[in-house]
């Protein structure tokens, strides 16, 4: 095989994209002497393969998942196989399952440009415990975009152009950053043909939702997809790619229920072995408001996982899908009223150790940042007599040996200490302390100020997600809390109107679905305002905030009954009626 040095330059230009001090330096490739005189890249297969993954069996296979063939360029059969394996599992969010395969197709062909590629979109997520090995496959397939091997005599690229196609768009889209999807609509215009390349240009140009429903950019992103869904209605990854675009809205919409939620159903149905489908499918289901069939889905996910974890010989820390679903699983419990189902759930997470060696895999930030607090968070969301001791206890300590081992290397403690003064704070005001109450709220106030204020050492970290879903729930809980001081101390309607203020400030602070995980603060903050206004003797209010609360999380049982009582008191006792029957199915 040769190896042009054209792309030396481009390597270079895409390594001063990240922070490469963990490669060795004389992997680092040089800018300014001739070329023969510079520190070049060398590679070897081990610097792709991760240790944690070497030593696992081969991957499976799920042929149902396959929905975008591609002609992959490899003397070896098997890794071509591997090689769509991986692409349909990126498509299906599971990305250690598809690092995996573009591992064992590298091991069959150690030149194959594709594998480099999917690594490298494998590994996308910033600062993981594989990001070496992501910039290695990437500098290896810029390497590779002119290489040729010998054939019948002849010096043939060990690409076809469109593979090589891909890999430009793939480097560009980590050197340009800000400019995300545009390398890869340049592509997909190149070859109109190209249904991966399509929906990878849709789907990476979505700019989110915002409380309103979808900004320009998701739009328009929409409206593409569901053109190509029109055009593949049976496409596996196109209808993959179109729901995710809906799993973050804001809301449980006519469209979600009518259009989305059929289309994951068949998805589930179609393939009901392969977990991340089930997992989807439990998402979609209790955004919907379908408590007990998300459940159902959610069980089914975790069931899957589980026993491919244990085939596999996977640890808690490659077992992200398996903890998603167990946190999400939880959460459907707690919304219908199963509270100590969802309490069993959330105990044996939490007391799932954690390696302090591998603290950047993702399977350590969920349990540090969401496993660590959810039976707290669950104390919360019941809110008996007695539960915000509970829930303080069943944080970790000053003197546990958990915060021992972490502490100074990650910012969850930031979180864990922001939990425990919110906890004090209600603990306080339940047992009539309001100044304790106030000094808590303050030091709560503090420590928020702090975390945002490391947002930038948050985004070098490998749990910049982590780290996003926990400060929106810390300023949630910061506004309650003060709406709650306020309304204590209040002597007249004034103070009682910047408690109000405060509560409506924990609504907007809510923020959407993301990541397909449940939400970090477990009742809707619409509920708060709703007591405020029952004790003002504002039933209509109270009545409107119930609605808003079932808008936001569709048949949340809490809010049901919340919303039944507010009609009774109101005199709309048919309407309560309507309401307790939903209850009796919810419950069910």
């Amino acid at each position: 095989m040769r190896i042009s040095g054209g792309r030396t330059l481009f390597i270079a230009g895409y390594l001063s994209c990240f922070s490469i001090q963990a490669l060795p330096a004389e992997t680092i490739p040089l800018v300014g002497p001739p070329l023969e005189a510079r520190t070049v890249f060398t590679f070897s297969l081990e610097k792709v393969i991760h240790p944690v993954v070497a030593k696992l069996p081969p991957p499976d296979f799920v042929e149902e998942i396959i929905s975008i063939p591609m002609a992959i360029s490899s003397p070896s059969a098997l890794a071509s196989r591997h090689v769509l394996q991986g692409l349909a599992h990126i498509q299906a969010a599971w990305d250690f399952e598809a690092y995996r395969h573009f591992c064992e197709a590298l091991k069959l062909d150690p030149d194959c440009l594709m594998a480099y590629w999917g690594i490298g979109l494998a590994l996308a997520a910033p600062n993981n415990e594989f990001t070496q090995q992501r910039q290695v496959a990437v500098m290896r397939m810029i390497e590779l975009i002119d290489a040729t091997r010998e054939l019948g005599g002849k010096q043939l690229p060990i690409a076809t152009r469109i593979e090589r196609e891909y890999a430009l768009a793939l480097a560009e889209l980590f050197r340009l950053r800000g400019m995300v999807g545009e390398a890869f609509r340049s592509l997909s215009e190149t070859y109109p043909g190209n249904l991966q390349a399509k929906c990878l240009a849709i789907y990476l140009q979505r700019d989110g939702y915002d409380r309103f429903g979808p900004r320009a950019k998701q739009a328009l992103a929409i409206e593409q997809m569901e053109e190509l869904v029109a055009a593949n209605p049976d496409n596996m990854a196109v209808l993959g790619f179109w729901v995710m675009l809906h799993g973050e809205a804001p809301e449980a919409t006519t469209k979600l229920r009518e259009q989305i939620l059929p289309v994951v159903r068949k998805m589930a149905r179609l393939v009901p072995g392969f977990p991340p489908y089930q997992h989807l499918l439990g998402h979609f289901e209790w955004r919907c408001g379908n408590h007990a069939l998300a459940e159902a889905a959610l069980d089914r996910a975790s069931s899957l996982y589980a026993a491919h974890n244990e085939k596999h010989k996977l640890s808690v820390h490659e077992c992200d899908g398996w903890i998603r679903s167990q946190l999400y699983l939880a959460t459907a419990m707690q919304s219908r009223g199963k509270f100590e189902e969802a309490m069993s759930i959330a105990v044996r997470l939490s007391k799932l150790e954690v390696d302090s060696s591998r603290l950047g895999s993702k399977g350590a930030s969920l349990l540090m940042w969401e496993a660590k607090t959810l039976p707290a968070r669950l104390y919360l969301a019941r809110g008996d007599e007695g539960d915000f001791t509970r829930a303080i206890t069943s944080l970790p300590g000053k003197n546990d040996p958990f915060l021992g081992e972490i502490k100074d290397r990650t910012l969850s403690v930031f979180y864990l200490e922001s939990l425990m003064q919110y906890l004090e704070c209600r603990k306080a005001l339940e047992e009539g302390k309001t100044e304790l109450a106030q000094q808590k709220t303050l030091a709560l106030s503090s420590i928020q100020q702090r975390m945002e204020a490391l947002r930038s050492q948050a985004l070098k970290s490998a749990s910049i997600s982590e780290y996003v879903r926990a400060l929106a729930g810390v300023k949630v809980y910061t506004a309650e809390a003060r709406g709650l001081v306020a309304l204590a101390r209040a002597t007249s309607d004034a103070q009682r109107q910047i408690a109000r203020s405060w509560f409506k400030t924990a609504v907007d602070k809510q923020q959407r679905p993301a990541l397909l995980m449940p939400p970090v603060v477990l009742s809707p903050m619409e509920l708060r305002l709703a007591q405020y206004y029952l004790a003002s003797e504002e039933n209509a209010k109270a009545v409107e905030s119930y609605q808003s609360a079932i808008r936001r999380r569709p048949n949340d049982l809490q809010s049901l009954l919340g919303y039944r009582n507010s009609l009774k008191i109101s005199g709309r006792e048919k309407e309560a009626a309507q309401v307790e029957a939903v209850i009796s199915a919810v419950k069910e």
